[in-house]
């Protein structure tokens, strides 16, 4: 993974869409990335919507012919997506931007493994951006229904501590939160408590019936403790991709761990990035008891880049983030009738997790305790 050349931007010019994504245009990306020599062409470009589209995007596949053996056979362009609340959400929180910012000048110095990156490029006014970059279709990537092995669950974490050391506790931390919002934002304060009020009570509409007494008690506190919990969560800060799931997780042929969508980064307490990935990517059975275990390989990954954190006041922000991520188990209730079936399952999967986590790790003590 890793760019060979340049990361083409805005100077190559911003397509507004995929119509003007040519074979001319990525002649110059992929010359200016160095995927292609200097004076090689790409002959042909043929981009077709990629199925796999993400929430907040739109994804084309393009497929390229070219002069160049050495040339990428496709490359995945992305844009902003094209539904009006949609956009106006990943507007609000400036995802676009985070996501190109990061490509570029973060990704390059941080202990994290990406997709090379041929373009990443915004409009000074954010009303446009776009991103090429590498098709990761022949890595292996885990089974978002079933969850998380054990051996990938512990590759996950050792890798997000990896990412995580290179900025714990940086002196950029103040200056990155401009463009990588600190989780303790005014905007989360004030917005996240809507979130709860339309997706709690509809998530007890549908499923109270399969939650436990510290579930609801969690869920029916969660406005009130949500100031202590973003409090907690804005000590021992680091940069956080606060998206780490196993939907944006691949694995290379040597079981590195590549990821995708760093469109949420922000600054946060690291136990965020832990707790949010325990509680959206992995079953009850397979981690049998062993979330303490989890929670040791990514203290270890720490400590051998200098950051001996202190493993219980670690845990204890791990059981107060569990409690936290909650707000991604009961954030799609609200439109639960009008999703799919195989969306309800997928809802009903999440909110799920987010509650067996939440008493695994005996997060309403903890909650009890802020």
């Amino acid at each position: 993974m890793g760019t060979t050349g340049s990361i083409a931007g805005i100077e190559v010019g911003l397509p507004a869409g995929v119509e003007e994504v040519t074979a001319a245009w990525m002649t110059t990306v992929l010359r200016t990335s160095g995927a292609i020599g200097s004076e090689s062409v790409v002959t042909r470009l043929d981009s077709e919507p990629f199925v796999a589209g993400g929430l907040l995007s739109l994804l084309y596949r393009s497929t390229i012919t070219s002069d160049d053996a050495g040339a990428p056979a496709t490359v995945i362009v992305k844009f902003p997506t094209d539904v009006p609340q949609l956009r106006a959400m990943a507007d609000a929180v400036a995802v676009y931007g985070r996501e190109v910012a990061f490509y570029r000048d973060i990704a390059p110095r941080s202990a994290i493994s990406m997709p090379t990156v041929h373009a990443a490029m915004s409009a000074d006014d954010a009303s446009h951006s776009c991103i090429v970059m590498e098709d990761l279709a022949d890595l292996r990537q885990p089974d978002r229904v079933a969850g998380m092995t054990w051996e990938d669950a512990v590759r996950g974490a050792r890798a997000l501590a990896a990412f995580h050391a290179g900025w714990q506790g940086s002196d950029e931390l103040d200056e990155l939160s401009e463009t990588f919002m600190s989780i303790g934002s005014p905007l989360n304060r004030t917005v996240l408590p809507g979130v709860a009020a339309a997706g709690w009570p509809a998530a007890k509409l549908h499923r109270e019936h399969t939650l436990s007494a510290d579930v609801l008690a969690v869920g029916d506190m969660w406005v009130d403790v949500l100031p202590k919990m973003l409090d907690q969560m804005e000590l021992r800060p680091t940069l956080c991709h606060e998206d780490w799931r196993a939907d944006n997780m691949f694995f290379d042929v040597d079981d590195n761990v590549v990821m995708i969508d760093p469109q949420l980064v922000g600054v946060c307490n690291g136990a965020f990035d832990l707790a949010y990935f325990i509680s959206q990517s992995t079953e009850r059975e397979m981690l049998a008891g062993r979330h303490g275990e989890l929670v040791a390989e990514y203290l270890a990954v720490m400590a051998e880049n200098g950051h001996d954190l202190d493993a219980d006041t670690f845990f204890f922000d791990t059981r107060v983030a569990v409690g936290l991520v909650l707000m991604y188990g009961f954030a799609s209730y609200p439109d639960y009738d009008a999703l799919p079936e195989e969306g309800k399952a997928m809802t009903d999967k999440i909110l799920r997790r987010a509650a067996e986590a939440i008493e695994d790790f005996d997060s309403l003590d903890a909650l009890r305790s802020l």
